[in-house]
């Protein structure tokens, strides 16, 4: 099963170079630096909830998740697994970001993103979580674009930040701000 796994990411990291264009270049480069350290959650989403009475409950929930999150995976799996990095084997000259220098796997940019992502849907109306959405989407993609990851980093990425929002949401609304 792995070895199939490991075709399959290889596969898609072909691929990916195969479809570069200048221009979906720099639209990727972009969603990946807004996702790194979860930047652009921060600013576009835990920043405007706190200061919104309505959704203060909220920007507390992600910032809790995002922190779970950043611990779970960036210290405790990533270190554990250990997987290098598809940028490992490509020459500095055909990447389009610095080659980043922790392993792979989970994806964080992913995993912060879907994490995000989970909070608002289980805490906001359509009009917030569906962007929300689409934006965690297109920063996991950009990760496989730029081929800093494998399919199954993004996907372990996607996992783990859909599991520690739901689980903080979940515990947030039955502990901590309850009713």
């Amino acid at each position: 099963m792995f070895h199939k796994l490991r075709e399959l990411d290889e596969r898609v990291v072909k691929r990916m170079s195969e479809i570069h264009r200048p221009v979906l270049d720099r639209i990727m480069v972009m969603f990946t630096y807004a996702g790194t350290g979860g930047f652009i959650w921060w600013v576009a989403f835990v920043i405007p909830f706190l200061i919104t009475r309505r959704y203060r409950e909220t920007s507390a929930i992600m910032t809790a998740a995002l922190s779970v999150n950043y611990l779970i995976g960036e210290i405790l799996i990533k270190k554990t697994v250990g997987r290098n990095r598809p940028s490992t084997w490509i020459s500095d000259e055909d990447m389009k970001i610095n080659k980043p220098k922790d392993h792979s796997f989970p994806s964080g940019h992913s995993a912060s993103s879907f994490c995000a992502f989970t909070v608002t849907a289980w805490c906001c109306p359509p009009w917030i979580w569906i962007p929300a959405l689409l934006l965690a989407s297109a920063i996991a993609f950009s990760r496989m674009y730029l081929r800093v990851h494998y399919l199954t980093d993004v996907l372990g990425g996607i996992v783990l930040g859909v599991v520690d929002g739901s689980l903080v949401t979940l515990i947030f609304k039955a502990f901590i701000f309850k009713g």
